[in-house]
């Protein structure tokens, strides 16, 4: 899959990041770009590289998930028919070749969990060293990995044996080493005055309204029911609710109750969440594996709904190669903006050749959108060195955008080509929003990608400096 799907903005996003490396990215933690970083100097910049930080994810996601259910339940049989069904569901095969944040926190998650399971099953304190490890790994990539501390904390808790984890040092060790592997995180937020640590705090909570809103959760039963594929859904949401009579029975077993507990208590608090806003759809990447080897045990150990597994995980297979193939397609046309990926190798190398002539002639020029999204795949497909502006140009907030280098002699003065497309999030108001920024405006280009995407050019000369942009009124 990830030889043939092609690239989406946000992957581009993140590629662009990996021109600038830091200890941390306005957006979300780093390791994600550190990821694609080291997989496009492997193989070279290409979509293939980029995807291929997922891939390796993946691989390392699927071994760990594996050995966690060969150390828990000594069933190989499980872990076969678990790792094949987890690798049979759109949500877990889109971010298996898609290098979002989602990536290593899957990993990070599924290995401190695997570290809980050898921590109960031998009895070793150095497992919880294994378990800080990677729960940092999980906040490295993404911040939701922090819910892995109250899943710890519950296991213990509601686990007799365990507890007497808590007035020994290796637990705290854990948190340290934690901590540790979290630092680049802190340090560059300390230096940045905690902007990515703020916007992702106060960004989610501003978007949770005080109404009462049922529709999203509904929106969200239907999505991840899709994603996960119905019949994988139905034998994970069965586990949810069985595991529940079994702890209140107090008959889940110790392995059963770790997996349990790693995916209701987040689940649970995005529940609550849909019910005043929207929760995108990768948001329960770490919850439904656990609910899927528990369902798959409960399905195995009754010999009438085994016969109807090959059927079930056929529909998911079938539903995978449906998705393939339409991701495979080129210049697929699809309504309200589905198709974001046609059309920017063109428009690049139409902005290449329109920079050429500009400098040619002696111009100083840059490329820049009115989003971040549009301005990364112009970027990544640019046969130029150099990098792409989004809508700081205009005066707005621009995410990473902001925090990327500026040239020294800046940008007055210079030429702009502005690429738009046919999408919504090129709208804009070029007499509002950037006659007022340059002395000249004129479209000089159109792209037509089959059908698929139309990509308009605009050279904006005489530009009038950032200084300009950020004097216009707040709603120009």
């Amino acid at each position: 899959m990830a030889a043939v799907a092609p690239l989406t903005p946000q992957e581009a996003y993140y590629w662009s990041w990996t021109q600038f490396p830091a200890l941390g990215y306005f957006d979300h933690p780093p390791l994600a770009s550190y990821s694609i970083w080291l997989s496009t100097h492997l193989v070279g910049k290409s979509v293939f590289g980029v995807k291929l930080a997922a891939v390796l994810w993946s691989v390392g996601s699927n071994v760990l998930m594996a050995r966690l259910v060969l150390d828990l339940f000594r069933d190989a049989r499980l872990a076969f028919w678990s790792v094949l069904a987890l690798n049979l569901t759109l949500l877990y095969e889109i971010f298996s070749v898609s290098p979002t944040p989602d990536a290593p926190l899957l990993f990070g998650w599924i290995g401190t969990i695997w570290a809980l399971g050898r921590l109960t099953v031998t009895g070793q304190g150095r497992w919880w060293l294994v378990a800080g490890f990677f729960l940092g790994l999980a906040c490295l990539g993404k911040y939701p990995g922090a819910l892995l501390g109250p899943v710890v904390l519950a296991y213990v808790l509601l686990t007799p044996r365990l507890r007497h984890w808590l007035l020994r040092p290796e637990p705290w060790l854990g948190v340290g080493v934690a901590a540790l592997v979290f630092s680049p995180v802190l340090i560059w937020n300390a230096q940045h005055d905690w902007v990515s640590l703020t916007f992702q705090s106060t960004r989610r909570l501003g978007e949770m309204g005080s109404r009462f809103k049922p529709r999203f959760f509904l929106v969200l039963i239907v999505t991840q029911a899709l994603l996960i594929t119905p019949y994988v859904f139905w034998i994970s949401m069965r586990a949810a609710v069985a595991g529940g009579r079994a702890w209140l029975a107090r008959q889940l077993g110790d392995g059963e109750r770790l997996l349990w507990l790693s995916a209701v208590l987040p689940m649970a608090l995005f529940v609550l969440a849909s019910f005043r806003g929207n929760v995108k759809i990768n948001w329960l990447v770490p919850v439904w594996w656990s609910l899927i080897v528990l369902g798959m045990r409960a399905v195995l150990a009754e010999p009438r709904r085994v016969r109807r597994l090959r059927a079930g995980l056929a529909s998911a297979g079938a539903m995978m190669l449906g998705f393939l193939a339409l991701s495979a397609l080129p210049n697929l046309p699809l309504p309200d903006d589905l198709n974001t990926w046609s059309g920017w190798r063109e428009g690049a190398a139409k902005v290449d050749q329109l920079e050429t002539e500009l400098r040619a002639r002696g111009e100083r020029s840059f490329v820049f959108s009115p989003n971040y999204k549009i301005s990364a795949l112009i970027w990544f497909y640019r046969q130029r060195p150099e990098r792409t502006y989004a809508h700081d140009i205009l005066g707005e907030r621009a995410l990473q955008f902001d925090m990327f280098p500026q040239p020294a002699d800046g940008l007055k003065g210079a030429t702009g080509l502005l690429v738009l497309s046919d999408q919504s999030q090129s709208d804009i108001d070029l007499d509002r929003q950037v006659k007022p920024l340059f002395e000249h405006v004129e479209r000089v280009a159109e792209v037509n990608a089959g059908g698929a995407r139309r990509i308009w050019i605009y050279r904006c000369t005489g530009y009038l400096g950032k200084a300009a942009a950020r004097a216009l009124p707040p709603n120009h």
